[in-house]
């Protein structure tokens, strides 16, 4: 997921969770208003003064200190709950009489947080609540409320919430475990199994991605189809299990030859594609040229002794952008057969046409 995605996802939960607290100022004003609880001018200004500081300093952090949380609170649940928490307990302070409904108010917070968090940070998070519930309704001293009954309504709901940890840690556990698959479809999906390289459809997606970005911002790139020279030999002399090792070394090798911006894909049998970004033509040539010679020169483990067992036959095609897709394909194509044509083992270069050569956009 993009980090602009995540950011968005973690101010909009920050946002949903301020509102919370504002309704709560708002019902406890309401409660206030109809006599069912009674808050001094003095309460109501630490009231207002904690619920805006534990949300400012949230946004704050959120906002301008990532590197404080990032680490240790990478979904941004942690420090909203402690926000939470210290509001709730100063709000049992201000309003002991809602004390019960104010703990009732916690498991929901832990709904919200169903999936990020383990069974650790649900006990650490509920006993901090607890303590917090317990200090508030100390220091309030409440008309009417025995001392000696708080904390067992404390370690009733620590002792709840335990058991509610136990169930968020299982959600977590398997949204975990659902993250993991889908990841693992979605590589499967673009992968090619036999060499580990990314497949036609994978090759495909970046070589639109690379032309949109050439199109956008003026840097022309450069198209690479290789061909391995004669194959079928390999497969007919030594079998089809040593023809498989030979295509996962070519993999290999094509990985260590090419540079981390380009993209190599299988694209069929023993057919390669490569997109080499941003690449001027005598800057690709090279790069190629290295990979070609890696190929001849390479000694396979899954034939050893055998020299040259393996040559490459490839066609370049540079484009800046403009160019519609099929017709660079075509044009590296042709290059590619033209390599054949000309003996094998050797590249063929066909420059961008000048109407595919555009600005950048502005």
């Amino acid at each position: 997921m993009p980090d602009r995605i995540r950011r968005t996802a973690k101010q909009r939960g920050l946002a949903l969770a301020s509102t919370g607290l504002a309704l709560a100022v708002a019902l406890l004003a309401a409660l206030a208003a109809i006599g069912f609880v009674r808050i001094t001018r003095g309460e109501w200004v630490a009231t207002v003064g904690t619920v805006a500081g534990a949300t400012g300093a949230c946004w704050l952090l959120l906002r301008g200190a990532p590197r404080l949380w990032q680490r240790w609170d990478p979904h941004f649940v942690f420090v909203p709950s402690l926000a939470v928490a210290a509001v709730l307990s100063e709000l049992i302070w201000a309003a002991p009489e809602i004390r019960t409904l104010v703990l009732v108010v916690w498991p929901v917070v832990l709904i919200f947080l169903a999936g990020y968090i383990d069974f650790l940070a649900v006990a650490l998070l509920s006993g901090l609540m607890a303590g917090g519930y317990l200090g508030a309704v100390y220091l309030a001293h409440p008309v009417g409320v025995r001392g000696d009954a708080e904390p067992i309504v404390a370690a009733v709901f620590f002792v709840t919430m335990l058991f509610a940890g136990v169930v968020l840690a299982r959600i977590r556990r398997q949204r975990l475990d659902l993250a993991a698959t889908r990841a693992e479809l979605a590589r499967l999906v673009s992968t090619d199994p036999l060499t580990g390289l990314p497949n036609r459809r994978h090759f495909q997606a970046a070589l639109e991605a690379e032309r949109a970005r050439a199109e956008r911002y003026g840097k022309g790139f450069t198209l690479a189809l290789l061909d391995l020279d004669h194959f079928k030999r390999v497969n007919d002399r030594f079998g089809h299990p040593a023809g498989d090792e030979v295509l996962h070394e070519v993999g290999a090798l094509m990985r260590e030859q090419l540079r981390a911006s380009d993209v190599v894909a299988r694209i069929g049998g023993e057919e390669f594609g490569i997109v080499l970004a941003e690449s001027a033509p005598h800057a690709a040539l090279a790069v190629v040229e290295r990979l070609r010679a890696a190929l001849a020169a390479h000694t396979f483990l899954a034939v050893p002794g055998e020299r040259r067992l393996v040559t490459a036959s490839i066609g370049l095609a540079s484009s800046g952008g403009g160019e519609p897709l099929p017709v660079l394909m075509r044009r590296a194509d042709d290059a590619l057969y033209q390599a054949k044509a000309l003996g094998r083992d050797r590249i063929v270069v066909t420059e961008a046409p000048t109407e595919s050569r555009v600005p950048a956009r502005t």
